[in-house]
């Protein structure tokens, strides 16, 4: 069911996308509903909160979820293993984008996926920019009537909760935060990101990415990204011909005077007298 207030721009749906697997997204440019209180069945409840506050209670358990500085979004995973209360707190006026996916017991044990929670254990957690977007196609893209619509929301609900329950895995049946990291920046894929995105598309708060890498890398992980790039200006002065001023700027640097020093500071010897020694 999706329904529309007078305001075009806010939006609620509920969808049943199969027996035991049940979304509803919101998308509220004025939040303020007031006090609820009702009755939550029994399951795994994923939820992301995307823009605004939202304090809700499981069983008297309170769950206060917003994201960090505006960006990102922020995510809690809560196991009932009976049906229990529910509430929610008015947060007042403002913006309100989340979602809520709730599975059931039997999906769950079908999927392989009922491996024990206690009752009203909670996991919260700042969510990666892939489990941030993939909310966000949820959120915007319609899927009532059936059909491929409502075949895609299935498929992306099913992905997010994959991703979120990735990170339940026993750290020896998944790779390291850091080592998913240092492929990050390996990748060249984070050239140019502060540090909050980085922290952010690992599902991690900026502080603990840093203190995190530092004791596993031995060094911030600008320090390796600075690294990183000698290195390769390096390889290029040594097999491709480039020339120091080339290799500055490919290494992010501005003036060849600051990188010839970082250089010779890395490598113990100035760019320029590697270059003359591959001539």
């Amino acid at each position: 069911m999706q329904e529309r207030s007078p305001e075009s721009s806010s939006l609620c749906q509920a969808i049943r996308l199969r027996p035991g697997l049940e979304l509803r997204c919101s998308d509220r440019r004025h939040a303020h509903r007031g006090d609820g209180t009702g009755q939550a069945s029994a399951g795994l409840y994923l939820v992301l909160v995307l823009a605004g506050e939202v304090q809700v209670a499981y069983g008297g358990r309170r769950l206060r979820l917003a994201p960090q500085d505006g960006a990102g979004a922020a995510g809690a995973l809560v196991a009932l293993r009976e049906n229990d209360s529910f509430e929610r707190a008015d947060c007042g006026e403002g913006p309100e984008r989340k979602l809520s996916l709730w599975v059931g017991h039997d999906w769950l044990e079908q999927a392989g996926l009922n491996t024990g929670r206690r009752h009203l254990e909670m996991r919260c957690w700042r969510a990666s920019r892939r489990l941030a977007g993939l909310a966000d196609s949820l959120i915007r893209t319609p899927a009532e009537g059936g059909g491929l619509p409502h075949l895609q929301a299935e498929c992306r609900a099913i992905e997010l909760l994959g991703e979120a329950l990735a990170g339940e895995a026993p750290a020896a049946a998944r790779p390291g935060r850091m080592q998913a990291a240092r492929e990050l920046l390996d990748s060249g894929a984070a050239d140019g990101w502060s540090l909050a995105d980085i922290a952010l598309e690992l599902g991690l708060h900026a502080n603990t990415l840093q203190r995190r890498f530092r004791e596993a890398h031995g060094c911030s992980v600008f320090d390796y990204l600075r690294r990183r790039r000698l290195l390769e200006a390096r390889r290029a002065l040594q097999l491709d011909g480039i020339t120091v001023t080339e290799a500055a700027l490919a290494a992010g640097y501005n003036s060849p005077a600051n990188f010839a020093t970082a250089f010779r500071r890395q490598f113990g010897m100035a760019p320029s007298r590697l270059k003359a020694a591959m001539s």
